[in-house]
């Protein structure tokens, strides 16, 4: 009988009530979830941008190195054609250290210069796809070399580490590259590229053909095997998979190397976790004021009720029922906004951090938990 009068009084009360104050109550309940959602869902587009960043720039799936400390691996064409009978390989590129220093009149810093081959580094990485200036390597060029933006510069004066690169190089110029011999030699700078994702900006590129030439006791050596995975298996057990057959050999995953990524995304969901507490109580405050000022307001009725037997947990019922009503509903509306007018604006209008252009990533079971 309670439980049926707290529904009449529900009804009446709002059907009755202030329209103003019920929608404007719904409205800052909606704001409040979308809150709940909105950080939450850019942090995991965040993270899920750095992951494919590092997959398809950096790291690709599986790296394979040498086990022994400061060694190359050696018979690369043969371990590169093992590998690609994997079923669950896409494709293998080698790369090989040959640099450490580039410079360009009076301007130096240390950066890694590595030998690629163009031709399966386009398969495995989507680097060649960035190009802002000039274009990327082929697989016969000589005295050419492509740069990161975070190494060129370019110009790029707002850029975050415009400070150390070389500043003002760009495509058709020449640099010098600090040998791992020691020795100095002059490229052309066939293109620059840019990735949007800091770590893989600064990067330079020469060809295989190049690098054959000027360190000839390096040909068929590699300092690193980048594996492009079909996603059949796990990165781990592919990895495991690759060394059954090989030795002197060591493998990593993308996210082995994820690591201090991660630590800073983790900083970012302590901040939510925060904002989540903080707009929980907001929303507690919310209701609470709405239902202190209607008992306020309705003194005289409530006691009219009481006089006419009605009891005490049925008028308490009727406020917890008018409560998740306003709860639901602006969940509801919350919902809807949230899904089909900001996440599109977003889309539109992505938000640009250092791993570049994220959105929000939409996560139905983190809206359930928001939403309860």
């Amino acid at each position: 009988r309670s439980v049926r009068v707290s529904i009449f009084l529900a009804i009446r009360s709002l059907w009755r009530g202030n329209k103003g104050i019920t929608l404007l109550t719904i409205g800052m309940l909606a704001l409040i979830y979308i809150n709940l959602l909105f950080l939450p869902s850019l942090i995991e587009g965040l993270g899920h941008k750095v992951s494919l960043q590092l997959v398809e720039t950096l790291t690709s799936n599986v790296i394979l190195s040498s086990s022994n400390t400061g060694s190359n691996i050696t018979g690369t064409d043969e371990l590169l054609t093992n590998i690609r009978s994997n079923t669950s390989v896409i494709d293998a590129t080698p790369t090989l250290r040959v640099g450490t220093q580039i410079s360009k009149d009076d301007i130096s810093n240390v950066w890694s210069v590595d030998a690629i081959d163009p031709d399966s580094y386009d398969k495995v990485f989507t680097t060649p796809n960035n190009m802002i200036e000039g274009s990327f390597l082929d697989k016969n060029d000589t005295d050419s070399i492509v740069l990161g933006v975070e190494i060129a510069g370019a110009g790029q004066t707002d850029m975050q580490g415009y400070a150390t690169s070389l500043k003002n190089v760009h495509a058709g110029d020449t640099v010098t590259v600090t040998l791992l011999n020691g020795k100095t030699h002059d490229f052309k700078v066939k293109g620059i590229f840019d990735n949007n994702f800091l770590q893989s900006d600064q990067k330079a590129y020469i060809s295989q053909n190049e690098a054959a030439l000027l360190l000839p006791i390096t040909k068929d050596h590699s300092t690193s095997i980048y594996v492009k995975s079909n996603s059949i298996e796990t990165d781990t057990n592919l990895g495991d998979n690759l060394m059954s057959e090989q030795t002197g050999i060591k493998y990593q995953t993308s996210d082995d190397l994820a690591g201090p990524v991660k630590d800073q995304l983790k900083t970012f969901d302590l901040i939510n976790q925060i904002l989540k507490i903080i707009s929980l109580v907001v929303a507690a405050i919310t209701v609470f004021i709405v239902t202190y000022v209607d008992l306020i307001n309705k003194r005289k009725q409530i006691g009219i009720e009481r006089a006419i037997g009605i009891q005490s947990k049925a008028i308490i019922g009727n406020y917890l029922l008018k409560s998740a009503f306003f709860a639901m509903i602006g969940i509801g509306v919350g919902a809807l906004v949230f899904l089909y007018v900001l996440a599109p604006i977003v889309v539109q209008h992505p938000f640009k951090f250092p791993y570049g252009f994220v959105t929000l990533y939409i996560n139905r079971d983190s809206m359930i938990q928001n939403a309860m």
